[in-house]
């Protein structure tokens, strides 16, 4: 009698694990049913709103840095330089992204052939007359980093840089940057807007997958990759 309650136990978890499993998956693709109900109840003081406009998809394989870069900072209240093939409009490209100062701490050159780091993100960001912060992946803990985002993915000013390892979300390609947009505190899944638009859609994870994907090792660097805020 015993053993055969046991059994019953052990098939109903593993039931409901595997009923789970089916009805959450690690990654939520924007227009999936599943995408589609979490995009419905996005927050009217997300950052998505603000971003979504300025969206910009990375015009080389090399430079989801830079569109990650610009996206943000056409979306804030700052100062904007002039393109030629926009004057007398203000707006950053990925072109006159790279000013002189800029230049000085990273080529478009580099980036075409390496990308950017987490550090120099940060230095770039700076140069670009906004201040940035940094969080490394291998320090902060889950915790911390959902009390983190549920913060600066609200209406306060900040946004959020990621720098992360598709492995880690079962995506093909190696250390990508992109954009993260809104925090879904329901599922407690965050939303990150690809920047490589013509390869994957944007995507729900959760903050444990966020956290395992930017806890990993950058080889240019050495160092850890993670998060860079930026604000006014």
């Amino acid at each position: 009698m015993k053993n055969y309650l046991l059994a019953i136990l052990f098939y109903s978890l593993s039931s409901s694990a595997l009923a789970l499993a089916v009805s959450e998956p690690a990654l939520i693709y924007w227009g999936s049913p599943a995408g589609k109900a979490l995009h419905s109840r996005i927050p009217a003081e997300a950052d998505y709103w603000q971003l979504i406009p300025n969206f910009a998809v990375q015009s080389t394989q090399s430079y989801c840095s830079v569109a990650s870069a610009i996206t943000v900072l056409n979306a804030m209240p700052i100062n904007k330089p002039v393109d030629p093939m926009y004057a007398p409009y203000v707006y950053f490209t990925q072109s006159n992204f790279f000013t002189p100062e800029v230049s000085k701490i990273i080529s478009a050159q580099t980036v075409l052939e390496m990308g950017m780091t987490r550090g120099e993100m940060l230095k770039v960001l700076t140069a670009e007359g906004v201040h940035a912060t940094t969080v490394a992946g291998d320090i902060i803990k889950e915790k911390a980093l959902r009390t983190l985002l549920k913060k600066a993915l609200g209406d306060d000013g900040q946004y959020v840089l990621v720098n992360y390892l598709r492995a880690k979300l079962g995506q093909e390609g190696a250390g990508h940057w992109s954009v993260l947009a809104a925090y879904d505190a329901k599922s407690d899944k965050v939303l990150i807007l690809d920047v490589a638009k013509y390869k994957y859609p944007p995507v729900w994870i959760s903050i444990r997958t966020l956290l395992d994907a930017i806890n990993t090792l950058d080889n240019t660097s050495m160092q850890s990759r993670g998060l860079v805020l930026v604000s006014k």
